[in-house]
């Protein structure tokens, strides 16, 4: 095989045929989707195979033999598992060729359905600390239902009888089919978004499990789970219950049960709120007396009856602690007289005019420095003795040696 270049280019029906080529050894498959759009041509019947989780869908060629071993023909909205190969048509199309071909019964989806919630359970979108709490009093009810649905009806009764000022936003669509999920996920953001809805209840009076497969449906479950209002789920299905009873914040078994949850009974608020009023009466009061007892404990005291009192016994100790310390002083006083005489006569006793007072004299140079040994002959001295000072000069040194 060639490479195709700029130069030397393939012709389309020569890409057209290597595509077709390469498709051809993918072999056969199982698939498995939604039939739409079934219709006949010759020998054929062709229809569109719809994914379930998106929007994409292919063309599927099936000859009517195949059909000769179900219970039935094939009909729209079906879920079916085929057996193809993939083949790419003159249009340039995919066309699924089949071989075989089965209706899902409810064991294949159950299976299905388990195994999508095996896979967002860990993910941890069911975990209990996701759940959103219910308020006490909603000021708006969101109610997601069938149009003109008994559920609906049975909603209503149950919570204008419990709370008879209730308001309820109801949004009526389909619920069940191909739109389904497209509608209710529409509705629920619809009620999200209305600032006065702060509960909403998804509910349908029961049905097959085919016909509550949009409540399993991945897109409408990961919408719930990203809601800030808490969700309500009351499809009631007891035995086949629909992914939605796993996301939503609360489960009812009945839509009037999911009235009771949402809306409170009006009868049962007026008692509580009176026995809260009573709970704070007495409260109140218990606290009023024992404050008032300590205030009376206060009053009592020596302190506040007369308030001189304190001052009376502070003066009388400062008085005591007075008459100690004048005495203490003046022992400390005369302590340090005596230490100050003994040490003055020591100074006396070391000071330079004693040593004069016996007889000695000091003698300097002109500077003030003193002699400490012969100055040499000629030089000048001051003489200080005990009765004054003089100035001299040396005429001879005795005791002096030669250089």
């Amino acid at each position: 095989m060639t490479t195709p270049t700029m130069e030397q280019p393939w012709p389309l029906r020569v890409m057209l045929k290597h595509f077709q080529d390469w498709v051809g050894r993918l072999g056969q498959a199982w698939v498995a989707g939604e039939i739409s759009k079934i219709r006949s041509a010759g020998s054929q019947t062709f229809f569109t195979l719809r994914d379930e989780q998106g929007d994409l869908s292919a063309d599927v060629m099936v000859h009517p033999r195949k059909f000769a071993d179900l219970p039935r023909a094939p009909a729209e909205g079906d879920r079916v598992i085929l057996l193809v190969s993939v083949q790419v048509t003159k249009q340039t199309r995919i066309l699924l060729r089949a071989s075989e071909i089965h209706l899902a019964g409810v064991g294949d989806l159950l299976a299905e359905i388990e195994r999508r919630r095996q896979l967002l359970a860990q993910e941890g979108l069911f975990a209990p600390h996701r759940k959103r709490r219910r308020p006490l009093i909603p000021r708006a009810v969101g109610v997601v239902t069938g149009r003109d649905s008994d559920a609906l009806k049975d909603v209503r009764r149950i919570a204008t009888a419990r709370f008879p000022s209730v308001r309820l936003e109801v949004r009526e669509v389909a619920v069940q089919g191909r739109s389904a999920v497209t509608q209710v996920k529409t509705a629920l953001a619809e009620l999200e978004a209305h600032p006065d809805v702060d509960v909403i209840i998804v509910t349908r009076g029961g049905g097959s499990l085919e016909d509550l497969l949009p409540f399993s449906d991945e897109g409408l479950i990961r919408a719930v789970a990203a809601m800030l209002t808490p969700v309500i789920s009351a499809i009631g299905h007891e035995a086949d219950r629909p992914i939605l009873d796993d996301i939503a914040d609360a489960r009812a078994a009945t839509p009037t049960h999911a009235a009771t949850l949402a809306v409170p009974d009006v009868a049962e608020v007026v008692a509580d709120l009176a026995g809260l009023r009573a709970r704070m009466r007495a409260l109140m009061a218990a606290r009023v007396g024992h404050e008032r007892r300590l205030l009376d404990s206060w009053r009592l005291r020596k302190v506040l009856q007369d308030p001189a009192a304190i001052l009376r016994d502070r003066k009388d100790e400062l008085m005591r602690s007075r008459s100690r310390l004048v005495p203490a002083m003046d022992r400390h006083l005369a302590r340090c007289r005596v230490d100050v005489g003994s040490l003055d006569l020591q100074l006396r006793a070391l000071s330079p005019q004693a040593t004069l007072d016996r007889g000695y004299a000091l003698v300097m140079s002109p500077d003030g420095a003193l002699v400490r040994e012969s100055p040499p002959p000629g030089s000048q001295v001051h003489i200080r003795v005990q009765g004054g000072q003089f100035d001299a000069t040396v005429d001879d040194v005795e005791g002096a040696t030669d250089g």
